[in-house]
């Protein structure tokens, strides 16, 4: 029997992405917490499963006890093993191979497009390097989100007006991952999706009232600050 162990932290977006998945997917999981805000995530014994120190982390061991576990150190490649490892789950991919691809691409554009740039490591790296103050930094990020949710916006849009998600009426990884970005972009930055990005906006609406999407947001986790 699989037994996964998710080591992440309530406000990253990129464990919330995993979060969504295993619950749509209702696969039981282990947490460990990393404290994020108190650098845990850059000592010795979480760098020892994870060399680039990010968030999340997935640990998988086939039967429990028996072997070292695999760690899958990207919340993307960790999206695709669940696709794979439990194919009797819903699906968060298409069967249409074109559908698949537009998926993809949604999902590059969130990945590898706009979180990075507006990741804590890198504005701290602004500030450190380039003396950008907390309103910069705001500007950056604000700047960045607006830029790549259009872009999204324009592929989800592209054939005509969209479904209920990102692509179709099927809730897709596209989305999973779209949500907490959607979640940071307007929580953290204060973007107005119905001025920006309208169609997104939508589609937002449509994805914050599944009840997986409303039980994976960072002020419902365990390790979230009481106040918060």
């Amino acid at each position: 029997m699989t037994k996964l162990t998710l080591y992440g932290y309530y406000k990253s977006s990129c464990t919330t992405r995993l979060r969504i998945a295993l619950a749509v997917k209702k696969i039981e999981y282990n947490t460990v917490f990393i404290d994020f805000f108190n650098k845990e995530h850059r000592g010795a014994a979480y760098a020892a499963i994870n060399p680039n120190q990010s968030l999340p982390t997935l640990a998988v061991e086939e039967e429990e006890g028996s072997s070292t576990p695999v760690h899958i150190t990207q919340s993307v490649a960790a999206l695709e093993y669940l696709e794979e490892a439990f194919p009797n789950s819903t699906p968060l991919l298409p069967k249409n191979p074109a559908d698949r691809a537009l998926v993809r691409s949604l999902v590059e554009v969130i990945v590898a497009d706009l979180q990075p740039r507006q990741a804590a490591q890198t504005l701290e790296k602004l500030g450190n390097d380039f003396g950008a103050n907390t309103d910069q930094k705001i500007k950056w990020a604000y700047d960045w989100c607006v830029k790549e949710l259009t872009a999204y916006e324009k592929l989800v849009t592209a054939a005509g007006p969209p479904g209920k998600f990102s692509v179709g009426d099927q809730l897709t990884l596209a989305d999973v991952c779209l949500i907490p970005q959607i979640q940071n972009a307007v929580e953290r930055w204060g973007v107005v999706l119905e001025k920006e990005v309208p169609a997104l906006a939508k589609i937002y609406d449509n994805l914050k009232s599944l009840p997986e999407v409303q039980g994976a947001h960072w002020s419902q986790q365990p390790d979230a600050p009481k106040d918060a």
